[in-house]
């Protein structure tokens, strides 16, 4: 095999003999270019963890790596297929590939899957897992239903290990972002794969070239998709009955807290948040030493990019100073309230205070220390969350909302 000296010849017998790939009717993800190998030995592939084998009478291996920048749940996809010729450059079998496996391709009938003298293979919704017809896709539906309805984007940035070394660093948050591209194009496949595209149509290098290419086209993608899609940036959180149980609070005769219990859930929730590259603020109204013991004494207190506490501002929420020091320290102004969250469990001084500047308040509900009733509109809260465990998806939901909506607080 030398894929780096891909003959011209060898390129356009790959072109004549590319496959027609068939995608469920209302597949939004194309692939645009193809990257081409020809083996006259058994070897390694160089686009992906397998051997090519050769059959007996087998004189040459075709292989397609060909790109996608989407699969429903990640950005970037390579799907391959080999197709072995023998001494006449006549086909004589089919592999491709299917969740990181290279199987054999055979239509119904279990001979070759050609259509109208072309190998025509059949692409899994979203995923494009291949198969060489349309029923054994029906074998999968449910997969496939799941895949692009409930599961899109959960693997981010794919990050390859062909590729790794050269996409640079991709931080929690690019992650994110793709993330929610992708759960606001979820779609339920259609029943019916007319929907064909002639590989020969899209552009062929040699593999070497589409290698040194993707790493650069994937950096381009992914900056579109923070330019474009809408994310949350800044969750503000309050600490006593909303993280901390103030029932379990104990006291030093100088009234700092020495001693409290986490609301179960709480810490995971925090851990969750910083997981998925939100930028949390601690927003409290209390006394420094006390944050510092209990908070850091649960390791939730470095996960905070900033801590507001009264006692340093010399004021209490629902004061708007609170807020705007907290937007300032993280570089933010009231014209980002719209994409900043204010989490706690007081109506008057968290709910309020974040309604007065247009930041989305949540009101966690789980203490029954205080009311439960606001006592004006201003203190309505935008959501309602029972315990801390349910943050991360109602901030999932309001991300996507705000994809629906197609607004990004940054150009707004």
């Amino acid at each position: 095999m030398s894929s780096s000296s891909l003959s011209g010849s060898d390129l356009a017998l790959a072109r004549q003999l590319a496959p027609v790939i068939r995608f469920c009717d209302n597949e939004p993800f194309l692939p645009s270019r193809v990257g081409i190998s020809v083996f006259a030995a058994p070897g390694r592939s160089p686009s992906a963890p397998l051997d090519v084998t050769f059959e007996p009478g087998v004189g040459k291996v075709i292989e397609y790596a060909i790109w996608w920048d989407w699969d429903i749940q990640h950005l970037y996809e390579l799907e391959h297929v080999w197709l072995s010729l023998d001494a006449a450059d006549n086909i004589v079998s089919v592999r491709a590939s299917a969740h990181g496996s290279m199987i054999p391709m055979r239509g119904e009938d279990g001979a070759l899957p050609i259509e109208n003298g072309r190998v025509t293979l059949v692409s899994a919704p979203g995923k494009h897992a291949f198969t060489g017809s349309t029923a054994e896709q029906a074998k999968d539906a449910e997969a496939s239903r799941l895949a692009c309805r409930e599961l899109p984007g959960r693997g981010g940035v794919l990050i390859n290990d062909i590729f790794a070394p050269m996409l640079g660093a991709v931080t929690a948050e690019d992650h994110r972002a793709v993330k929610r591209y992708l759960q606001s194009r979820a779609f339920l496949p259609a029943l019916g794969f007319e929907q064909r595209l002639d590989l020969a149509t899209l552009d062929f290098v040699a593999w070497p070239e589409l290698q040194a290419w993707i790493p650069e086209r994937v950096k381009s993608v992914l900056a579109e998709v923070r330019r474009e899609q809408p994310l949350l940036k800044a969750v503000f959180l309050d600490s006593g009955d909303t993280l901390v149980n103030e029932a379990t609070e104990k006291f030093d005769g100088e009234g700092y807290v020495i001693e409290a219990g986490l609301i179960p859930g709480a810490l995971e929730m925090v851990r969750a948040l910083v997981e998925d590259g939100y930028r949390l603020a601690l927003v409290a109204d209390g006394r420094v030493r006390s944050f510092a013991t209990v908070l850091g004494g649960h390791g939730i207190a470095p996960h905070f990019h900033v801590q507001v506490i009264s006692e340093t501002e010399g004021c209490e929420k629902p004061d708007r100073r609170m807020f705007q020091k907290a937007m300032a320290s993280l570089g933010l102004s009231e014209a980002d309230a719209s994409a900043i969250v204010m989490v706690g469990n007081h109506l008057e001084r968290d709910i309020g205070g974040a309604n007065q500047l247009g930041i989305v308040s949540v009101w966690q509900k789980w203490s029954k220390k205080r009311t439960h009733v606001p006592a004006n509109s201003v203190e309505v809260p935008r959501y309602t969350i029972r315990t801390p465990g349910e943050l991360p998806a109602l901030l999932e939901e309001i991300e996507r909302q705000m994809s629906r909506t197609g607004l990004n607080p940054a150009f707004v």
